[in-house]
């Protein structure tokens, strides 16, 4: 048994409109968020305010997604962008990759890391899933595991990389869907994150915003055709709205998506009365240990 968790960053549900990009998703599994329906799969909307005043956060959304731990209650605000020391100690104390391997499971995290991040050393930039990584104490991605196929940068095309320098071949949607849902059939848990969609939804216009979309979608259908929905789950939430609502650049106040699909689709989150992000690190660590 296997469960793929992609973390989509700035991923929220609206309702369709002409603001919204996700009204052009029509298939599975995005077109699930604007309403369309698809057998096996459920949509959860999921609280990402967490009962603190103000508009959701990275820092503290993200580390609430991956500890199951109310991270803006425990520092009094949403914190934007980066951990700071006091949520970098919860995500070392209560990371999902962490507590999952203590118990024996074995789990990866998909995405690459450049070797500029290497060379800057103490001064790198670590953001919630990094931290979460290292402090699980695994090794991180280096380009020799993209360029041989173990892993999946964080433009799954590899074109942003191409554009640095380095010397790896691009992927089309569909060849790096399949190569993320092989890795995850290679783990009883694997962990993938994407950020251009909070990243477009800061910059860029409606039209980028469903070019991002419509790839991603395909992408993520190129990964469940490799999944067995008889014995994987595949799980997609985010830590704040933004994509979903481009009339705005700033984030949004509503909901995420907490998306299934597999084994457990129908069966995870039953005991939630209201569920928000913080469910869904102790819903995984329920169904991989």
């Amino acid at each position: 048994m296997s469960v793929l968790f992609v973390f989509v960053d700035g991923l929220g549900i609206a309702p369709q409109g002409p603001g919204n990009p996700l009204s052009r998703v029509k298939e599975p599994p995005l077109g699930l968020l604007c309403g369309n329906e698809a057998a096996g799969f459920r949509l959860i909307e999921a609280d990402a305010s967490l009962g603190v005043g103000g508009i959701p956060q990275s820092a503290t959304g993200g580390t609430a997604l991956f500890t199951g731990v109310n991270a803006p209650k425990a520092v009094g605000r949403h914190v934007q962008a980066l951990p700071n020391t006091q949520l970098r100690r919860i995500i070392s104390q209560n990371g999902l990759l962490r507590r999952a391997r203590e118990r024996g499971v074995s789990v990866g995290f998909a995405n690459t890391y450049t070797p500029r991040f290497f060379m800057r050393g103490r001064n790198r930039i670590r953001s919630v899933t990094t931290v979460m990584a290292e402090s699980a104490g695994m090794r991180l991605n280096r380009l020799e595991d993209l360029v041989e196929g173990r892993a999946v940068y964080r433009d799954y095309t590899n074109k942003m990389i191409v554009e640095q320098g380095h010397d790896v071949a691009t992927l089309d949607a569909g060849e790096a869907g399949e190569r993320l849902g092989n890795l995850a059939r290679a783990q009883e848990l694997l962990i993938y994150e994407f950020f251009q969609t909070d990243h477009v939804g800061h910059r860029g216009t409606v039209e980028d915003a469903i070019e991002v979309l419509a790839n991603l979608n395909r992408f993520l259908q190129a990964a469940l055709r490799r999944l067995d929905p008889d014995e994987d789950t595949f799980v997609l939430s985010s830590d704040h709205g933004n994509v979903e609502d481009m009339e705005t650049s700033a984030h949004t106040m509503n909901p995420v998506p907490i998306l299934l699909y597999g084994k457990h689709a129908n069966t995870l989150f039953n005991d939630a009365v209201k569920p928000n992000i913080c469910h869904v690190t102790p819903s995984i660590l329920s169904i991989v240990s």
